[in-house]
């Protein structure tokens, strides 16, 4: 259900979300990171307003992808064998997309290029994604040919 999108929820509405502790402190310890509404937190441990809008509704996305290299050269042949993490709304992470490396979104992806495939049984490899910056963010994408 999450938390609600409001200023007036109580901390009993998170403790009832995360269903562990009945204070601040201990919710923030049991919370998962990648449930926050990066609009408003996670940050200041003491402020319950950090829990807005949180809940699975935010949770990431899983999908594969390889395990990465450090230019194009043979990018479209690369194993896809890797499960990647990514903050987006589609199936796949797209340019502005955060890649993580875990489920709860606490170790982004590093730089370098990385294959994906479709959804199709069996998958094919379809293109690539960049990351530079070293924030995990999908900087650019690209195709491969069939």
């Amino acid at each position: 259900m999450g938390v609600p999108d409001t200023t007036t929820f109580t901390l009993q509405n998170v403790v009832d979300e995360i269903d562990n502790d009945d204070n601040l402190v201990g919710c923030f310890n049991d919370a998962i990171a990648s449930y926050f509404d990066s609009n408003y937190g996670p940050g200041d441990e003491s402020n319950l307003l950090q829990f807005r809008n949180y809940g699975s509704q935010n949770a990431l996305t899983s999908f594969s992808s390889g395990s990465g290299q450090s230019d194009t050269k043979f990018i479209c042949t690369q194993s896809v064998n890797t499960t990647k993490y990514h903050d987006g709304s589609g199936n796949n992470p797209t340019t502005g997309d955060t890649v993580y490396e875990n489920a709860t979104g606490t170790t982004t992806t590093g730089n370098g290029y990385y294959t994906i495939q479709n959804g199709a049984s069996p998958p094919a490899t379809i293109g690539y994604y960049r990351i530079t910056g070293g924030s995990g963010v999908v900087a650019s994408m690209g195709l491969c040919s069939p």
